[in-house]
């Protein structure tokens, strides 16, 4: 394990901090002391912003346990510039409180780089802010288009955006559950079930315009209001519909409301593709229960991944576990370490935490596809926004999320439901 480790920090870029080894010699002949060593450098400060309370508290922490094992073993490696770093920590649960926090963070810390934040809202005003003070800000799982449409400088997108996630969701439509159930993409029916908010709704052009790249009909669509939505109505009206494929895009409790709705009626359809990061957690998988499995999720990469894709997933979920005590929650933790490293080597590259050289080397990489941990690449186009990203679809099979698509990071097989 100890040579993988090492590999996996010269993947950060401070690979070489391990192999400084040996000592200072005791004494030279005459000498009457060693000599002093120097005065350590002082620690160069990374933000993380994200939600640690309320409602996005389980999503928000996974997302930064990812960030602080890829700072963890920066340290480990000797750190940057021969400094250690610090990571500082702001709690964002809502858009408003993730503005405040982004100005207090900035204010207090002047950290070199800002990692956030897993969740559109509040990476669209965190970003803001972090814009206006010219200090870098490294997005790297929310997904709405509008956050590197912009214009903004400083602002940097690791992965990908509801587009990709509209394209794979039909790709799983055709590719995967047509053929098994002997049928066209083009017969098929999909109904698109989706919270009313921002991101969801954002979702609803982008599916069209994948169905009919596919040559399929559109999805028809339900939406809910978050919060008061009666998922017992929706799962009547779906058993009465039957549509071969549901797509939903919704939080944790609507997805266990949900599930808990379509097993008072006695029916779910012929493929549940889920369409956001609560549909790729282990604890929305353990509260649904054996229900879940069989269930398809589009979103980030989960370690469930081919280690030709990403041969680095594994090791990342044994150092999680060694420093967590626990298993990997969600793919969140692979694509937030995998973004924070790169961030970390972009500094790395770049010798020095100034702004604008830290940006010049990020804009000029070239990075292919599985080159970071979970699998991406990195090409920074238009806005920030990297072009080597890409969606994942899995399959929860047996309590585990097992990566389909793309085909590179195929790790089994799809399972249709029965029946």
């Amino acid at each position: 394990m100890g040579a993988r480790r090492r590999d996996l920090l010269g993947g950060l870029g401070v690979g070489a901090g391990l192999m400084l080894g040996g000592s200072w010699a005791s004494s030279r002949a005459g000498a009457k002391s060693p000599p002093r060593a120097p005065a350590p450098a002082k620690a160069l400060t990374l933000g993380a912003l994200f939600p640690t309370t309320g409602p996005l508290a389980a999503l928000g922490d996974e997302c930064l346990r990812g960030v602080q094992l890829a700072v963890e073993l920066c340290n480990e490696g000797g750190g940057l510039f021969g400094r250690q770093l610090t990571l500082a920590v702001a709690d964002a649960p809502d858009p408003d409180r993730a503005v405040a926090a982004a100005r207090k963070l900035i204010a207090d810390m002047q950290p070199a780089m800002i990692f956030g934040s897993g969740d559109s809202a509040l990476s669209l005003g965190a970003s803001e802010v972090s814009e206006g003070s010219g200090v870098p800000y490294w997005e790297l799982t929310a997904t709405m288009p509008a956050v590197t449409t912009r214009g903004f400088h400083y602002l940097l997108r690791v992965c990908d955006i509801e587009t990709g996630i509209a394209d794979r969701c039909f790709e799983a439509a055709a590719a995967v559950v047509a053929p098994a159930r002997q049928r066209s993409a083009a017969a098929l029916s999909v109904v698109l079930l989706y919270a009313d908010d921002g991101t969801g709704s954002a979702l609803v052009p982008l599916a069209t315009a994948a169905a009919q790249k596919r040559g399929m009909k559109p999805p028809l669509t339900i939406a809910y209001q978050p919060g008061v939505a009666s998922f017992s109505a929706i799962a009547a009206r779906l058993a009465t519909m039957r549509p071969d494929v549901v797509i939903h895009h919704g939080s944790v409790d609507e997805v266990v409301l949900f599930f808990e709705s379509l097993s008072g009626q006695r029916w779910r359809p012929g493929a549940l593709i889920g369409a956001t990061a609560a549909y790729g957690s282990a604890e929305t998988a353990a509260m649904i229960g054996p229900a879940f499995d069989g269930t398809l999720a589009v979103g980030v990469v989960p370690y469930g991944v081919a280690p030709q894709l990403a041969p680095e997933a594994a090791m990342i979920a044994l150092l999680y576990e060694q420093r967590f005590g626990a298993q990997p929650r969600s793919g969140l933790s692979l694509s937030h370490f995998a973004g924070a490293a790169l961030g970390l080597d972009v500094l790395r590259q770049a010798g020095t935490a100034d702004k604008d050289k830290v940006m010049g080397v990020a804009r000029s990489m070239a990075l292919a596809q599985g080159g970071l941990a979970n699998g991406w690449g990195a090409l920074f186009g238009a806005g920030g926004q990297n072009l080597r990203a890409f969606c994942c679809l899995s399959q929860w099979q047996g309590g585990e999320a097992v990566a389909l698509l793309p085909a590179a990071g195929a790790a089994g097989h799809y399972r249709a439901p029965a029946g």
